[in-house]
């Protein structure tokens, strides 16, 4: 039985490393910069925290509960569409050896072995499976903080004011939570799309993971949109 090292070229291994440095490095330095107020993220977890605050004031919740639902919905949209990735790249993955024959007969590709092929789909496998678990969790945590939100007391009732701002607090960092495990769902289907260049050529494979992560960062720490919500 062959190993990995045996399987895949020098360029592949090259290319493979990066893009888990790639990954692995810009989760890490998202997770250490939201501890520290810093991006998009961190700045929503603000605007989650002022949500819930406010909806301790309000008689009627039913905006908020809408709200919590869609985004639960948003990650039961990108949980399934994984699922169905994942369903299909199976499918690939069982037809290996007609896809290989048909890969190599494109001159603009690198040419790949069955072996080699059956890798670079296992990792998209693995990938979109990481991406549904995230986005699941997410699901969960959402209606979690959907619950806390409908046990926070009514604002009429004057005595248990302190008990709302701490379920309320409760409600916001559970929705906190789940937008950290969305967006790195999200992230796990910017970096599945990179592994998609692999089949193209090791070096294709390392430029798109490089250019994964400045989008990522462009969008998170250095957009417009980040501007935006500090107006707020």
């Amino acid at each position: 039985m062959q190993s990995v090292l045996d399987i895949l070229r020098r360029d592949d291994l090259i290319a493979l490393a990066l893009f888990m440095t790639c990954w692995l490095g810009y989760e890490t330095f998202v997770a250490v910069a939201v501890r520290r107020g810093k991006g998009l993220p961190a700045a929503m977890q603000a605007w989650r925290r002022d949500w819930f605050s406010a909806a301790v004031e309000r008689e009627n919740r039913i905006i908020d509960v809408q709200i919590v639902r869609s985004l639960a919905g948003n990650s039961a949209f990108m949980a399934s569409t994984s699922i169905f990735v994942v369903g299909g790249l199976a499918a690939v993955f069982g037809a290996s050896e007609q896809a290989v024959a048909v890969l190599n007969r494109f001159s603009f590709l690198i040419e790949t072995t069955q072996d080699r092929f059956g890798l670079k789909i296992a990792l998209l496998i693995f990938i979109f499976t990481f991406a549904f678990f995230r986005l699941a969790w997410s699901i969960r945590l959402h209606n979690n903080a959907a619950v806390v939100l409908g046990a926070i007391p009514q604002p009429e009732l004057a005595d248990q004011r302190e008990t709302g701002i701490a379920r309320a607090a409760v409600a916001a960092e559970l929705a906190s939570l789940a937008a950290r495990h969305y967006n790195g769902g999200v992230h796990s289907y910017y970096f599945g799309l990179a592994v998609c260049t692999w089949f193209l050529h090791p070096f294709a494979f390392m430029a798109a993971s490089l250019w994964v992560v400045a989008i990522l960062y462009r969008r998170e720490f250095r957009s417009r949109a980040l501007k935006t919500v500090r107006r707020g």
